[in-house]
């Protein structure tokens, strides 16, 4: 099964009809929330409103600047996400991957966990080509020639397009700036999986209607799952695979929190002077 989505900003107007967008299939919508230390994109609220209104799955995404500080940009980003999945858009003047991990890092200490990464190929090259094995939900973009809809634009789920870089295999492929999409032109990304397959990437509540859970109201059943996913995100890291900052194991895998904590007390006891006998 292969999802389509779109990627919308102010560039592409305040007037795209989400009711329309999910009329004609697609099933989530990626757009901007601000930019840098300084912008703060209007179209936003409305669009995430009206994707939850007519059941499209939502992210929010911030452009990191590599010349703005990273707490700054984080603090500005969780302000006005809000009730969607957090995604980091990172490109052009978003500097090296050390501010992607700074970015990170911030957005976490601020009670949100990132669950997708807009890194274009292109991008990553230019930078150096670092490890990004970690990095939470690749989306890769490779266009397409020509416009039209975006089922007919689709170079297919075994296009080289999809190829990984970097460690990481690419989760969403964004194939076209040129999609006609409810009468705009918009940017159009695929998923390879299904719709429970997408809300677990994006760390979004799945629906539920068994079991304890029942007795919470849906604002609660969103608010005890976020707070479940933030502690899973702090013990075990970005995307499950540890934190870079805390060092390595034997197998040169990032450690978790509790990892680095047992290294910790077991080199503060090494240390000790051992007791006479």
């Amino acid at each position: 099964m292969t999802l389509f989505g779109i990627d919308i900003s102010n560039n592409n107007g305040p007037d795209i009809d989400l009711t329309e967008v999910a009329r004609e299939g697609f099933s989530f919508v990626f757009a901007k929330v601000s930019e840098g230390d300084y912008f703060i994109d209007a179209t936003w609220p409305a669009y995430r409103d009206a994707a939850h209104a007519n059941g499209l799955l939502v992210a929010g995404y911030h452009y990191l600047r590599g010349d703005c500080d990273a707490a700054a940009q984080a603090e500005l980003f969780v302000e006005h996400l809000g009730d969607a999945a957090a995604m980091i858009d990172f490109e052009a003047n978003s500097g090296g991957i050390t501010t992607f991990w700074a970015f990170v890092s911030e957005v976490n200490k601020r009670g949100k966990r990132i669950d997708l990464s807009y890194i274009p190929r292109w991008y990553w090259q230019q930078i150096g080509c670092p490890d990004v094995s970690q990095v939470p939900g690749l989306i890769q973009s490779s266009y397409v020639g020509g416009s039209g809809f975006a089922t007919d634009l689709y170079p297919g789920d075994a296009s080289p397009y999809w190829n990984g870089f970097g460690g990481k295999a690419v989760d969403l492929l964004q194939f076209t700036d040129a999609a006609q999409v409810a009468g705009h032109t918009v940017d159009a990304n695929a998923f390879r999986g299904s719709v429970d397959d997408l809300r677990r990437l994006l760390g979004l509540t799945p629906p539920t209607t068994q079991g304890v859970l029942m007795a919470l109201t849906d604002a609660q059943q969103a608010d005890l799952y976020q707070k479940v996913q933030d502690i899973w995100g702090q013990l075990l890291g970005p995307d499950g695979h540890g934190w870079p900052q805390l060092g390595l194991n034997a197998a040169g895998q990032n450690l978790t929190l509790v990892d680095a904590v047992a290294k910790t007390g077991g080199e503060i006891l090494a240390a000790l002077p051992k007791a006479a006998s």
